[in-house]
């Protein structure tokens, strides 16, 4: 499958975690970067409450996000002693049969999840600044 694959997910902290889940967020920054040089866009947003993230991936196609999930496995392991709850999910782009396997293994019950496959029109621009 070919085109961009983009996932959105948002999730609020621990009340008693805050400054170490944000630490947690930019360990797993970091080790995204250091291990996914194909790895488009990844970036992780706070509410002014500094409660609730979003973290956004553009991935070059669905292969990355499958690879993405692999190197993640490991670091994602203690996510929840930071993670309070998962708000929603949204997966922009055609998922491989692989992808869609590996996301509903994390699927949780009462996470709005949003899934748009099919990409109509756009472009890509990297290193515009």
């Amino acid at each position: 499958m070919s085109g961009p694959f983009i996932y959105v997910g948002t999730f609020t902290i621990k009340n008693d975690r805050l400054e170490e889940g944000k630490k947690w967020l930019a360990e797993h920054c970091a080790v995204v970067e250091a291990n996914e040089p194909r790895l488009i866009v990844f970036h992780a947003f706070f509410d002014e409450e500094g409660r609730t993230a979003s973290v956004v991936q553009v991935h070059p196609d669905s292969a990355s996000m499958e690879f993405h999930m692999q190197v993640m496995s490991e670091h994602l392991a203690d996510a929840f002693d930071y993670i309070e709850a998962v708000v929603s999910e949204q997966y922009f782009g055609a998922a491989s049969d692989t992808l869609s396997e590996m996301l509903a293994k994390y699927a949780e019950p009462g996470v709005s999840i949003t899934s748009m496959p099919i990409h109509a029109a756009g472009f890509t621009r990297s290193g515009v600044r």
